[in-house]
């Protein structure tokens, strides 16, 4: 009788856990077309298009978390400047500028030759941060 109600409340443990965890993936948001334009840098970290599917199999939650702040963790603010290109932002390799990011307000990154600026959420609205 014990081990029926230790298997039981087992059971019940695993469940909530299981949609717990995909609760979590679900609540982070990604766009289609963002990850489109970061995936080379996911298939980058973690060993190229040929460990990268592997690894994102296995690490589901990782996976959106790090997409998510490749891709959304910042934005682009549109003709900040009237000189320059346009910024491309799959360019960005947004941890090159984390030394710019502030903790309670957006910080504004001008890049020479760009007439646009990268735009860093506060840390504090971070869903991931390496």
């Amino acid at each position: 009788m014990k081990s029926k109600i230790q298997i039981l409340i087992l059971s019940i443990l695993l469940g909530m856990s299981y949609f717990s965890f995909s609760q979590q993936i679900d609540e982070i948001k990604l766009n289609a077309e963002k990850v489109k334009k970061f995936l080379p840098y996911m298939e980058w970290m973690h060993g190229g298009a040929q460990g990268f599917p592997e690894w994102k199999k296995n690490n589901k939650m990782l996976y959106a978390k790090e997409m998510w702040y490749l891709s959304e963790s910042f934005y682009v603010k549109r003709n900040v400047s009237v000189d320059g290109a346009t910024l491309d932002e799959s360019i960005i390799y947004i941890s090159r500028f984390e030394n710019y990011r502030k903790e309670n307000e957006e910080a504004i990154v001008s890049l020479p030759g760009f007439k646009d600026a990268l735009v860093l959420i506060p840390s504090n609205k971070l869903i991931y941060k390496p």
